[in-house]
């Protein structure tokens, strides 16, 4: 039993709990973590759409006074739309990881996840994934309207005019192999969360490692699967609508990946009890919800498509 220490420290913490609610306590990290968010949204677009920052100066003063103090108006010449993303990604990463470790502290340590709290994070989670659900649901819309009823614009077939069957990736190849390892990390997370309810911390390190390297696999796949790819994203609405959505899945399968990674590093360092694993819980939901997903993706997008 792995989780002896663990929910001692549990039961001392909360002790000192004078009710159930966690009162939160003033961060500059929410509004931090949105404004990088927006920024970082923002320039991929503009990379996406080759906007001109170079001149940037000569349309928006305020941009000028922002950047003063980093750089020139002189240099802005030779400010370049990577270095601004990646500079940001690098401020995000940063302020998610001490937001992440603020999280864990309030759970671990301060004792401030008690079971109604847990129960109002378990709802928030829910209602997170059913915003992302209606993320979704607009491209498959757009499939689903573009092969049901092809305008005269597509060439009224589908796939549209200039997409080959040839063209078109055979599903029961590469895809179906990604399918298949993606519900194999499924069944290794639920064999985790088992676990980890009857308290064998080894099986759930080595059952989580079989799902985190299995998402591993499939990003690896996915990124080989589009280097065989025929087409592109400009190629009409076939083109959109497949690279959107599976590579709207693929970030989702990077982002819970990462967060089983969390949990794995947690699970080493005991943060998680039989009774008290809310961080791992709310990741198993979100993986669950890739593997949903990507099912979707393979029906409708490699098998309807053909």
């Amino acid at each position: 039993m792995f989780n002896s220490y663990n929910n001692k420290t549990l039961l001392d913490v909360k002790i000192l709990a004078q009710h159930p609610f966690h009162v939160l306590t003033n961060s500059k990290l929410p509004i931090f973590i949105a404004s990088l968010a927006g920024l970082l949204a923002v320039s991929f677009v503009s990379k996406l759409h080759s906007i001109d920052f170079t001149l940037a100066h000569d349309y928006n003063l305020v941009s000028v006074y922002l950047l003063e103090p980093f750089f020139s108006a002189k240099n802005l010449n030779y400010l370049s739309i990577n270095t601004v993303i990646f500079v940001i990604l690098g401020f995000l990463t940063t302020a998610m990881l001490s937001w992440s470790y603020n999280l864990i502290s309030e759970s671990t340590s301060k004792g401030h996840h008690t079971l109604r709290v847990q129960l109002a994070l378990k709802f928030g989670m829910l209602l997170f994934l059913v915003s992302e659900a209606m993320l979704f649901f607009p491209f498959f819309w757009a499939f689903f309207h573009g092969s049901l009823a092809p305008s005269v614009t597509i060439g009224a077939i589908w796939p549209p005019v200039g997409i080959d069957n040839v063209e078109i990736l055979n599903p029961f190849m590469l895809p179906l192999l990604n399918t298949v390892v993606l519900l194999c990390s499924g069944v290794a997370i639920i064999g985790a969360h088992r676990a980890i309810i009857t308290g064998h911390k080894t099986m759930i390190l080595n059952t989580l490692y079989t799902a985190i390297s299995l998402g591993i696999l499939f990003s690896l796949l996915q990124f080989l699967e589009y280097g065989l790819t025929k087409f592109t994203i400009n190629d009409g609405l076939y083109g959109s609508v497949f690279f959107m959505l599976t590579g709207l899945h693929g970030f989702h399968v990077i982002v819970g990946t990462t967060l089983l990674i969390i949990s794995y590093f947690r699970t080493a360092d005991s943060n998680f009890s039989t009774s008290h694993h809310i961080g791992f819980e709310t990741a198993a939901w979100y993986w669950h919800f890739v593997d949903v997903v990507w099912l979707g993706v393979f029906i409708f997008i490699y098998i309807w498509g053909i």
